[in-house]
Formats: structure tokens, C-alpha cells, sequence
């Protein structure tokens, strides 16, 4: 796939590029990955900008306890590594593909180029990192104020009723806790019929009942 056909077919790419110029225009590349394909390593120094045209990533930290905590989930419309990119710093997180996914790969010299010629791109960028500092802000609130019990009742609580399962493995991805302690609130929502847990899959059976054990989380 070209850029122009990328641009005709995807709106996120039609946003992103609409003020390029051609001379940055030709040092971008087109990525096509499949779910899990796509890796970058946190503490690996990236010398890109990748912008996600379509599909989506999870961004993750291995916390002390060597478990995989999941920070957010980009998807189209996301760029990668634009808070390193500036200072060249190593990523402080890592980023894996959980659909098939299309990016932009953009040289690091070229996109900071870029942003010194195209004000559109500049308010794009501010725009994302404004809204990617309010989500971070409510998860250390959440991961250093909320106890296990509070984490995952929020979490569920935040399923919609016409979405309301979640895989056992993503939602120990969310939570800054051991297995252990997640699996025993768990077992107890289920006792409380405010949850189904079957076949690895998390079903709320009670928003109502879920919002009072977890004390309105």
C-alpha cells in the first residue's frame, strides 16, 4: 500500500498528513503488522516516530514484581515514541500489537522537522500528549491510592452493559497487584453473584451490587 491509497482509505492518515511536506512526505514508511508482530522493547532507544493509522497497541511497564502492568491502549489516531523522541531517551514503556495494525514509521530527524514547518502537526501532537498525561495522572492516582479490591471493582465498573466481559488475563494486565490478591477479589464477587467468571472470561452480572462492593469506586 502507498500513501496515497493509505490517505484515500484511512481518515487518521488524511488527518496526520494533510499539511506534510513532500520532502518529509518520502522518508515515511508504511508498516503492516499482525496482533503481537509489532515490539518495542522498554529501555530501547528508538531512533522513529510510529503513528498508528490503524488498529491498536497496548502500552505496558514490568513493575517490580515481574508482572506486566498495561499503562493504555492506543489505537488509530496514537503516536508512539513521541515523548523520547525529543531528548532520544529510551522508551519507558513497552509496546506490543493486539490487532493487526498499520503505522507510520517516521525518521526521528524528519519528524522534528516536520513539526518546525506544519503547525497542524504541532497541535496534533500537543492535543495527544495533553490527553496521554490526564489518562497517566488517573492511574497513579489509581495504582498508589486504590487498594486490589478498588482496582478491579473500577475496572469492571467501567465495562459498559452492552460490553461487559473482560478476559481474566487482561483485566491482571490493569492491575497493580499480585495474581494472587486479584484472583481473591474475584472468588468473591463471584460468591456474591456480582460476577460470572467462566473459561477465563469476566462477566458483571450487577453493576448495581458491584458499585457497593467496591465502596463507589
Amino acid at each position: 500500500m502507498d500513501i496515497d491509497n493509505l490517505i484515500q482509505r484511512y481518515s487518521t492518515a488524511t488527518l496526520l498528513l494533510e499539511y506534510c511536506p513532500y520532502k518529509i512526505l518520502q522518508e515515511i514508511i508504511i508498516l503492516e503488522f499482525s496482533k503481537g508482530e509489532f515490539f518495542l522493547n522498554q529501555g530501547d532507544i528508538y531512533d522513529h516516530v510510529f503513528y498508528i493509522v490503524n488498529g491498536t497497541v497496548d502500552i505496558f511497564i514490568d513493575n517490580f514484581k515481574d508482572k506486566q502492568i498495561v499503562l493504555d491502549s492506543y489505537e488509530a489516531g496514537n503516536f508512539i515514541g513521541e515523548h523520547e523522541i525529543f531528548n532520544n531517551q529510551p522508551f519507558s514503556s513497552s509496546v506490543v500489537s493486539t490487532s493487526e495494525i498499520i503505522l507510520l514509521k517516521i525518521p526521528r530527524k524528519q519528524f522534528l522537522e516536520w513539526l518546525s514547518l506544519d503547525n497542524h502537526l504541532n497541535n496534533i501532537l500537543i492535543n495527544s500528549l495533553c490527553n496521554q498525561i490526564y489518562k497517566l495522572s488517573n492511574l497513579v492516582e489509581t495504582y498508589s491510592l486504590l487498594t486490589t479490591k478498588e482496582q478491579v471493582c473500577l475496572i469492571l465498573s467501567q465495562l459498559s452493559p452492552d460490553n461487559n466481559i473482560i478476559s481474566r488475563n487482561r483485566l491482571l494486565k490493569k492491575i497493580s497487584s499480585t495474581t494472587r490478591s486479584v484472583d481473591r477479589v474475584l472468588l468473591e464477587l463471584k460468591s456474591k453473584h456480582i460476577i460470572i467468571n467462566s473459561n477465563g472470561n469476566i462477566q458483571v452480572n450487577d453493576f448495581d451490587l458491584l458499585e457497593k462492593f467496591g465502596g463507589s469506586v
